[in-house]
């Protein structure tokens, strides 16, 4: 019997490495935690939390409680800690300056006729520069472009939301009510009064110098003599700027260029369609 144990063991040991079972490490494990969010929007946090994530990672946000639950390894929830302590700054205020211009171009275009007429030896030139002979017919185009400044001023709370106006009255009325009724802001029977425009502001200090601002156009008008606000939020859009840095709303990419050019726009005192520019500046107080 002892013989037949050391043959069994030389056999063992000569079995080649490769050829032995492998034991993998086993996977990390995950965890579960809660992180509370105060007054940080619990869907800009899931965006940043879903961006650390390992791929078995996840993450559950819970609007109601005002949290976020996470599963994932330990080193990565330490990611996650300390990116949601940079989005948990304490509320300060943020002023909004706007800078509105609406720009119009006229164009003019002027017909001139010049000609002779002559009976015998008596010829009369008719016109500014009368030819020799015959008719002559001119023209000239002018250009010239006016513009009025207007500026905005709001003091908002970071996570709060502000107005602002963009025109008072649209040139673009039956294109942007027909865009909203396929689109099912209101309903076909619903009749326009008094319909302006404007952009709802809702700006977040970040904690890095950086400012997140959502922009979400809105329409503002009568309908049946009650006053009416309806936003465009699958229109949204944010933008992350610095502090004190200008942008250009007619830039934001609204992922429709047809209601960005009809939405920008507004009459101006003479009754003409003017282009609506605007600029926006963000600083923390």
């Amino acid at each position: 019997m002892r013989a037949l144990a050391v043959v069994a063991l030389a056999a063992f040991a000569a079995v080649p490495l490769s050829a032995q079972p492998f034991n993998p490490r086993p996977a990390a494990k995950t965890e579960m935690r809660v992180y509370d969010l105060g007054l940080t929007d619990p869907g800009v946090a899931a965006d940043v939390v879903r961006g650390l994530l390992s791929p078995e990672g996840r993450v559950y946000p819970d609007p109601a409680q005002h949290r976020l639950v996470v599963s994932d390894r330990p080193e990565v929830h330490a990611r996650v800690a300390e990116a949601l302590r940079t989005l948990n700054v304490a509320p300060r205020n943020i002023r909004i300056e706007v800078t509105a211009r609406l720009e119009r171009t006229d164009r003019e275009r002027r017909l001139d006729a010049s000609g002779t007429v002559g009976g015998g030896p008596v010829r009369v030139g008719v016109g500014r520069r009368p030819p020799s002979r015959g008719v002559e017919i001119g023209g000239q185009e002018s250009h010239a472009r006016t513009s009025v400044n207007a500026r905005q001023q709001l003091l908002v709370l970071s996570g709060g939301r502000a107005s602002l106006t963009v025109a008072e009255q649209v040139p673009y009325a039956e294109w942007l009510y027909t865009w909203g009724v396929t689109h099912g802001l209101w309903a076909q029977n619903i009749v326009w009064q008094e319909v302006g425009t404007s952009m709802v502001v809702e700006p977040r200090v970040l904690g890095n110098g950086t400012i997140l601002v959502r922009l979400t156009p809105r329409f503002d008008y009568r309908a049946g003599g009650n006053s009416q606000a309806v936003e465009v939020n699958e229109l949204s859009t944010e933008v992350v700027v610095r502090e004190g840095e200008e942008i250009t709303l007619g830039g934001v990419p609204f992922r429709d260029a047809d209601f960005r050019e009809r939405f920008l726009a507004g009459v101006d005192e003479t009754g003409q369609t003017a282009r609506v520019e605007m600029t926006l500046r963000a600083t923390v107080e």
